[in-house]
């Protein structure tokens, strides 16, 4: 890398204008500059930039004068020993995993947002009403057979039943959450960074119990450990 000096003064970049340089007496505000980049500043012969003729080049590391005229206004050399520059190509296939994620995207519209909305409502709505309808199966259960409760692997079937259709309505919640960012994205027109940073914000984190029959039903199942984050509710 290379600065601009006239042994006196540096050239800085103004902090309030991007791409106009001024001058500065202090080598710890000078800009870097590529070898490229430093003798086409030198050439530039506008008559703003006319207070520059008296500068040159010095490269940064051996603070050495560069030999390369400022006048030379080939490509010569431009990329060769001292002049070369490290380019990583690995973002080249960062940029284009990129661009193959975000043009791989549904791209929904909100009226299609809307359609599922609705079908997701309408899919809660069900399972709702499928835990409800255990749950009176359960009491009608009792109230036929003089109270008693339904025989182990009676109440084992009916517990992989209700777990069944509870994992189908949180899923359901989580992707209602989803649709939510999405349909506020294209109101209030996210970036796609922001889309990310809300969709991270929308993921449901682990059950809080609200009583102390969680911890109980955790023990009965010999799951212990105590209750962690809040789950999105």
């Amino acid at each position: 890398m290379f600065i601009l000096t006239d042994g006196k003064n540096y050239i800085m970049e103004n902090p309030v204008q991007q791409g106009v340089y001024i001058s500065t007496s202090s080598p710890v505000m000078a800009k870097e500059f590529s070898f490229k980049q430093a003798r086409t500043v030198l050439n530039n012969r506008s008559k703003k930039m006319k207070w520059i003729g008296s500068y040159y080049m010095v490269d940064k590391e051996t603070g050495q004068i560069s030999e390369n005229s400022s006048s030379y206004k080939g490509n010569g050399g431009v990329y060769i020993g001292v002049n070369d520059i490290k380019f990583d190509d690995s973002i080249i296939t960062r940029i284009y995993n990129e661009a193959k994620s975000i043009t791989g995207l549904a791209g929904w519209s909100m009226a299609q947002i809307k359609t599922y909305k609705e079908q997701l409502s309408i899919g809660l709505s069900k399972y709702d009403s499928a835990v409800s309808d255990i749950e009176h199966a359960l009491q009608k259960y009792k109230e036929d057979n003089n109270g008693k409760n339904p025989q182990a692997h009676k109440a084992a079937k009916i517990g992989y039943l209700l777990g069944e259709i509870r994992d189908k309505h949180e899923n359901i919640k989580q992707c209602i959450d989803y649709i939510q960012v999405f349909e506020n994205a294209i109101t209030y027109n996210y970036t796609i960074e922001k889309i990310k940073l809300e969709l991270v914000k929308a993921k449901h984190t682990e059950y809080q119990g609200r009583t102390e029959y969680y911890q109980i039903a955790l023990n009965i199942l010999d799951c212990g450990g105590k209750q962690n984050a809040v789950q999105k509710m």
